[in-house]
């Protein structure tokens, strides 16, 4: 009896992990922007007009990001540039046109900021933040980019106007920052985990029982 009250704990375990990893696995999404920073315009290297796009964060640069928008974490990376009410704002992938002359000097528009607001560029290179300079204008933010990807804006409150950010969200829209769960095929994917989880603990059951009244 012990031997088969065994098997039975080991077939739970087993669905129970299947189920932890799935749901982990599955938590992970992509870092929408708050749409608190757009583009306004572009030059190439030749001084020529480019066009910008951006996307959300992909999930496997999420952790950096979500770990850059707390205290300690933007403090490791701007140390001595940082100062006390500097926040991320927004955090987007940027993009340009493949064959672009590099370096390319963007401007993006930045509700709230003024000339004399502090502010700071972070772009990740994949593996850690790079902090470029970033030249705060009336509502504007300007940085130079020798390489693109994800690029996080950040913002000291105490500089900006009451119509700029706070901890990633938009005061005049309401809107924020968040991790958004994958949906559609994932969801699907996680429904079918779950639902082989639960028949394989069903049939571990039925086994205890028909051993245990044998």
């Amino acid at each position: 009896m012990r031997l088969n009250l065994k098997k039975a704990v080991a077939v739970v375990t087993a669905a129970l992990t299947i189920c932890a990893m799935s749901v982990t696995a599955f938590a992970q999404g992509s870092v929408k922007s708050t749409g608190v920073v757009s583009p306004q315009g572009a030059k190439d290297a030749n001084g020529n007009s480019v066009t910008v796009s951006t996307a959300s964060i992909p999930a496997e640069h999420a952790e950096a990001v979500n770990t850059v928008k707390t205290t300690d974490g933007l403090k490791a990376v701007l140390g001595d540039a940082y100062v006390e009410g500097m926040e991320v704002v927004d955090a987007m992938d940027v993009s340009v046109p493949e064959g672009t002359p590099m370096p390319v000097t963007i401007t993006f528009d930045v509700p709230g900021v003024g000339a004399d607001t502090k502010v700071a560029v972070l772009h990740y290179n994949g593996s850690a933040w790079e902090v470029l300079e970033g030249t705060a204008g009336n509502g504007t933010i300007t940085a130079t980019f020798t390489s693109l990807s994800p690029v996080a804006f950040v913002v000291d409150k105490n500089t900006a106007t009451a119509t700029g950010t706070s901890n990633g969200s938009n005061t005049s829209t309401g809107s924020s920052s968040s991790v958004s769960p994958k949906t559609g095929e994932d969801l699907g994917m996680l429904t079918a985990t779950v639902a082989a989880a639960v028949l394989v603990l069903g049939a571990g059951c039925v086994f205890f029982v028909k051993r245990k009244n044998a």
